[in-house]
């Protein structure tokens, strides 16, 4: 099986034409051998009050980063602003919940907006999936239909959780749900100093 590299892998992202970017063409590089684990270790190292998330690669095309999650750590309920999304799964595992609006929800494009149109309204969601991935190497998506989730190291889990993540476009915020109270907010993102 073929051993792929953290530089190997940002190369052939950047070789790809705009035209040939697309779900099931990055999960396949994404997903093919055997990922080298030294290639990825500078980029690894946890936080004890969140989740880290440490820039690899940012292009034209794509954001690479590695995320450090402690037992327990998850990111809020959020979209991807209208970009493709992959996840890799390095080592530990990583739970993912998937939601979709509601019918009357009043931001009907939730999935794609950056911002809130309407900051006063109503944004109800619904969990459509609810999945431990724990099968290293495996690829899971996000896109305009399936694009807002919630991922995280499960709770009950005693290691540390390594995920690859490549975006495409590059993106510097999205929008952050509150299931309880119903609302969305701008989160910008930010990435954390080297390990």
């Amino acid at each position: 099986m073929q051993r792929l590299s953290l530089s190997g892998l940002v190369d052939r992202l950047e070789r790809l034409e705009p035209k040939g970017i697309s779900l099931p063409t990055v999960q396949e590089i994404l997903g093919e051998g055997v990922l080298d684990e030294a290639s990825v270790q500078p980029f690894v190292g946890g936080r004890a009050d969140r989740y880290a998330r440490r820039l690899v690669h940012r292009g034209r095309w794509f954001d690479v980063m590695v995320l450090t999650w402690e037992p327990g750590q998850k990111t809020p309920v959020h979209n991807h602003a209208g970009n493709l999304g992959w996840v890799r799964l390095v080592r530990g595992q990583i739970r993912e919940e998937t939601f979709r609006l509601v019918p009357g929800s009043s931001l009907a494009n939730a999935a794609v907006a950056a911002d809130p149109a309407d900051k006063g309204g109503c944004v109800g969601l619904e969990c459509t999936g609810d999945a431990v991935i724990a099968s290293i190497g495996a690829v899971a998506t996000a896109d305009r239909v399936r694009a807002i989730h919630r991922l995280g190291n499960p709770a009950e889990a005693r290691d540390r959780t390594v995920t690859l993540h490549v975006y495409s476009l590059p993106h510097d915020c999205c929008l952050a749900f509150d299931l309880d109270r119903r609302t969305c907010t701008r989160r910008d993102l930010k990435f954390d100093p080297p390990a």
